[in-house]
């Protein structure tokens, strides 16, 4: 009998090492972090546009924590970073929903698809506009190097990364509020936005698209536009919400930080620029109106360009909103709970 005994220890010494180190790695809470509160939360773990890095914000990403599950919505670069800071747990990690292909958008979903490989089992939907599954798919490809690296030294063979990510592309140009995901937790809309307004300059295949969310979780109701130029589809979207949770740009602000950075750029192509951002992003104008005609409860502005700290006058980001919008308004910070 002690022989057998004997025999088994190795492997029951292996088991309980693997279990340390998943434990140790697997983004469980942990002493000194939060734990997520029951209901609905949104969290903004980053408030930047980009797609440059800043080093006051990190970019756009937002966790909804819900009775301890979370649902991500943009996963821009340094999602990861902001998540172990708030004390979010990546093993808890329900869906992402991605609302356009640029990269302050959608960077970090590389690096959170590896890390749900390697230490939490099961499915984990990306659901997004059309090139979600193109995207999620090749990052599956492209991480088959680190794949192999990671082969297991005890237990059996993992599943394949591209069979654990459960890609979807959304209909396009989607012209009313659908339901796209629903679970005991959390019902979710899209609805297509008008993001892509300035015309390309070359031939492409096809415009890309964008969408903005609608949740309802907890007993609250929360609408996220990650992008979008003014249109009439947000409004439809938010109408009634609790929460919107809103980008925004500061024209001046802009103006000025290209005087700044490059002040040899002629008046007609710095005016061109501007004007380019105002017609594909909102500006604080633009959010009042959204807000007072969809009669949401409170604003969240979030995904600043630029970044309030380089502005000289932060409070032309919240003026013209309370112009219209008698609501409370608040300019978000990263990891900042709502």
């Amino acid at each position: 009998m002690l022989d057998k005994e004997a025999s088994r220890a190795p492997a029951r010494r292996r088991r309980i090492a693997f279990a340390a180190v998943f434990t140790l790695f697997a983004g469980l809470p942990c002493a000194g972090q939060a734990a997520p509160a029951s209901g609905a939360q949104w969290v903004t773990l980053g408030t930047s546009g980009g797609p440059a890095i800043q080093a006051e914000r990190s970019q756009i990403a937002n966790a909804l924590v819900v009775n301890g599950a979370v649902y991500l919505f943009d996963v821009g670069d340094g999602t990861q970073r902001q998540m172990a800071k708030a004390g979010i747990p990546e093993s808890q990690i329900r869906a992402i929903f991605i609302s356009h292909h640029h990269p302050d958008h959608n960077a970090s979903l590389g690096s959170l698809m590896m890390t749900h490989w390697t230490f939490h089992p099961g499915d984990l939907p990306v659901i997004g506009p059309a090139g979600t599954i193109h995207l999620v798919e090749g990052l599956a490809d492209a991480n088959a190097p680190s794949v192999l690296a990671s082969y297991p030294t005890a237990g059996p063979a993992k599943p394949p990364l591209a069979g654990m990510l459960k890609a979807r592309d959304l209909p396009e140009h989607l012209s009313q509020p659908t339901l796209v995901f629903e679970d005991a937790n959390i019902k979710v809309w899209a609805i297509g936005v008008d993001h892509f307004q300035s015309p390309p300059s070359i031939t492409l295949d096809h415009m890309p698209d964008c969408v903005a969310y609608r949740v309802e979780a907890g007993g609250r109701t929360f609408a996220f536009t990650g992008d979008s130029g003014p249109s009439s589809r947000l409004g439809v979207l938010a109408k009634g919400a609790d929460v919107l949770v809103s980008e925004i740009v500061e024209p001046l602000a802009i103006a000025a930080r290209i005087r700044a950075s490059a002040p040899d750029t002629p008046a007609p192509v710095r005016e061109a620029i501007i004007a380019g951002m105002t017609r594909n992003h909102l500006t604080p104008e633009e959010v009042g109106k959204l807000a007072e005609s969809a009669g949401v409860g409170e604003v969240v502005l979030t995904h600043f360009v630029p970044s309030p700290e380089e502005a000289a006058d932060r409070g032309a980001y919240t003026r013209p909103i309370s112009a219209r919008f008698k609501g409370r308004v608040i300019m978000a910070g990263d990891l900042d709970r709502f």
